[in-house]
């Protein structure tokens, strides 16, 4: 029998038996069905081992459900610092080191908006940089209320600043100071003080002080700001459609536009592989300057509609809630997966751990729990043969864990028939003659549950009426 790579290539008329085999996998192309090299379907499979297909570890509970409301969260070093609606009341809850407290951030339990939480570092002593420590503060807005990062005491709440500071919406700390936004302003805080707003006046004019736009720079202006965030060195601002940085050093600062690329809400977007990842009503974008790239064409998504991200330094993670999964991208290979994760509302990230708070306020850790199930399916095998054949047969290359199971199906469009299977721990072929024949392409779909890698597939045909085995 005659054995070819897949996609690498080409069957001849004359040939009666043949094998397509298939040992390179990609991440999932939902664009192209036939012979794209892709899969696909990949649901909890890691991409970081391709071209092999290895199965992706399950979430890890690390924080039960409360019953409440997410309306916030942020996750710095091991603390989890979460903003939720129950019992009539805006509560929130700082768990670290094995405890937590909680207090009353607000007694208005209509208010249901996102908030954003930044971390704030004020230096206690600016005319002492010697003997000076750092005030490690976290920022609620648009509530305009702030707490320690730390601390053994209970946690409580106080006004950012004492005198009126702008109904800031979404913010982000950059040079120290706190860039914020709110319908179609910007502002900046002044230097090392996230609670002094004083603006420029004809006699008080410095570089540290806080600052603000005074001007509309484009007209794309409908609707206001959505979010902003840090990248390469400056800050970011999104409308619905357009993004816009801010340029130099200190006050005055320079807003200068860049394009039409939006960003959905202050939970749409993320620092990932030294870029900033963001999620539009059109995709997924990763920008590091210049103009952003479209990474998420392959998912032929419609609606990304509240579209939350996060990433660490090894994948991107992306929930759609109009079809409750979470897709994972991997850069170095530029493919995507995707996890069996469900009814999330945010997902939150310390650069390092990847979090999903549900909407039933339970927090899990993703790819970090044990080995569950797993499924992956290829696109249409044909290497662009037309002429009908007959299946004959399937084989697989893997190794499994301990404790762990494999089935290998063909599907075709009448249905799916499983042709083998195995449990046996180690590296191993499975091979299998296929009863049933058919005169249209072929899929191969894999599935199971525990640490499997999976190294080659193939499919046997013959043509005509021939007779062709594995």
């Amino acid at each position: 029998m005659r054995a070819t790579d897949y996609l690498k290539g080409v069957l001849y008329e004359g040939e009666k038996r043949c094998k397509v085999k298939k040992s390179g996998f990609d991440g999932i192309d939902r664009s192209r069905t036939f012979d794209s090299g892709a899969l696909a379907d990949a649901v909890n499979i890691d991409t970081s081992f391709l071209p092999a297909l290895r199965s992706a570890r399950g979430e890890k509970l690390l924080i039960g459900a409360n019953g409440g409301a997410p309306l916030g969260a942020l996750a710095y070093g091991d603390a989890i610092f979460t903003v939720y609606k129950k019992d009539g009341k805006i509560m929130a809850t700082r768990a670290y080191n094995g405890k937590s407290e909680t207090a009353v951030l607000s007694d208005n339990g209509e208010d249901d908006r996102l908030r954003c939480i930044v971390a704030f570092n004020r230096y206690s002593s600016p005319m002492d940089p010697l003997s000076g420590e750092y005030e490690k503060l976290l920022l609620v807005f648009p509530d305009k209320k702030c707490c320690l990062a730390e601390g053994d005491g209970p946690l409580s709440f106080e006004n950012i600043s004492a005198s009126p500071m702008p109904d800031i919406r979404y913010a982000t700390v950059h040079m120290s100071r706190v860039f914020g936004v709110d319908g179609d302003r910007v502002y900046a805080s002044a230097f090392n003080d996230c609670s002094n707003w004083e603006l420029d006046t004809a006699s008080d004019i410095g570089a540290e002080n806080a600052w603000a736009t005074t001007s509309q720079s484009n007209t794309r202006a409908i609707g206001g700001f959505s979010a902003v965030a840090c990248c390469d060195g400056y800050a970011v601002c999104f409308r619905d459609d357009f993004m816009q940085q801010v340029y130099n050093n200190k006050n005055p600062f320079r807003l200068v536009d860049i394009g039409s690329w939006g960003c959905i809400d202050g939970y749409s977007h993320t620092q990932f592989a030294s870029a900033l990842a963001f999620a539009s009503r059109s995709g997924v974008w990763l920008y590091s300057g210049g103009y952003p790239r479209l990474i998420s064409e392959k998912l032929q998504i419609k609606d990304y509609s509240g579209a939350r991200i996060a990433g660490n330094d090894k994948h991107l993670y992306l929930y759609i809630p109009k079809e409750n999964r979470v897709y994972v991208y991997e850069n170095t290979s530029d493919s995507w997966g995707e996890r069996d994760v469900k009814n999330v509302s945010l997902l939150i990230s310390n650069g390092k751990r990847v979090l999903a708070v549900k909407r039933d306020m339970t927090i899990t850790e993703l790819d970090a729990g044990f080995y569950g199930d797993f499924c992956a399916e290829t696109d249409f095998m044909s290497l662009g043969v037309q002429n009908p054949k007959m299946l004959k047969g399937v084989a697989a290359t893997a190794e499994l864990g301990e404790d762990s199971e494999l089935f290998v199906s063909v599907v075709y469009s009448g249905g799916e028939a499983c042709a083998v299977q195995s449990s046996s721990p180690g590296l191993q072929v499975l091979r299998s003659a296929i009863k049933v024949s058919r005169d249209d392409f072929a899929k191969i779909k894999i599935y199971g549950k525990g640490k499997v890698d999976v190294f080659g597939l193939s499919l046997s045909f013959a043509y005509e009426d021939s007779a062709g085995g594995m």
